[in-house]
């Protein structure tokens, strides 16, 4: 019986795949991978900040306008305070000076005594205009009373006019006074020449006030006020004395 003897396998019959390892192809493999997992990442970076920035730029905006809202809600206030806001002008009689007296008797009965006795005064009266726009006045009328007597005894007017913003205006009122409509007491004074007659007048005006050149309308105002004049009668001439007026209200 021959023994065995082992033999070397033959590679050419072996069944088995051959398996071969390219190091270089797989390291540029993996180099490929690793750049495309960084340019994703990168490009996520790029993507993930938009919405935060718009967000910023509408809290921007937003404050912005609630900054020019509270700005113009500050600049209406101040114009309402100041500009915008009429007030009413105020209204005193400067002085007063007597131009005419005279004493006569009248040519026709009337049923009055027959005794006239009359004067024509000139009156300065000052406006003055606190708003922040001009204002155009109209004539002013102007009663006069004496103590005792309940109608007027006399009335007078002063031309209208215009007066600036923040200024003053004076205009020039002439007033005719009645003085033989009042009691005999006085009319003995007058002729006598002694004593003093004490007149009081009443003086009202309208005016309109045009607020930012008439853009924001404009506003009627209505003003009167009450003096107090003396007549230093004298047998050689009657003087007005100063009048001391105070604002009317109502």
């Amino acid at each position: 019986m021959a023994d065995a003897t082992p033999t070397k396998p033959s590679k050419k019959g072996s069944s088995e795949p051959a398996v071969l390892y390219d190091g270089a192809k797989a390291k540029t493999k993996s180099k490929a991978v690793v750049h495309a997992d960084t340019e994703d990442g990168h490009a996520g970076d790029a993507a993930s900040p938009a919405p935060a920035h718009r967000t910023r730029l509408l809290r921007c905006a937003c404050c912005g306008l609630a900054a020019l809202a509270a700005l113009a809600a500050v600049v209406i206030l101040v114009l309402s305070l100041t500009v915008l806001r009429v007030r009413d002008p105020d209204l005193t009689m400067d002085s007063v000076t007597v131009e005419r007296f005279h004493v006569g008797f009248a040519a026709v009965p009337d049923g009055r005594p027959p005794l006239r006795i009359n004067a024509t005064l000139a009156a300065w009266i000052m406006i003055r205009n606190p708003n922040y726009a001009s204002m155009r006045f109209g004539a002013s009328t102007t009663e006069i009373f004496l103590d005792g007597v309940p109608d007027r005894v006399g009335l007078g007017s002063a031309p209208p006019g215009e007066s600036s913003a923040r200024s003053a205006s004076r205009v020039r009122g002439s007033m005719d006074v009645f003085v033989d409509r009042v009691a005999p007491a006085v009319v003995g004074e007058v002729l006598f020449g002694r004593g003093e007659v004490w007149l009081t007048s009443r003086t009202a005006m309208d005016g309109k006030v045009s607020v930012l050149g008439g853009l924001y309308g404009r506003r009627t105002v209505r003003v009167a006020m009450r003096c107090r004049v003396v007549l230093h009668v004298s047998a050689v001439v009657v003087v007005a004395g100063s009048p001391s007026c105070v604002a009317e209200f109502g």
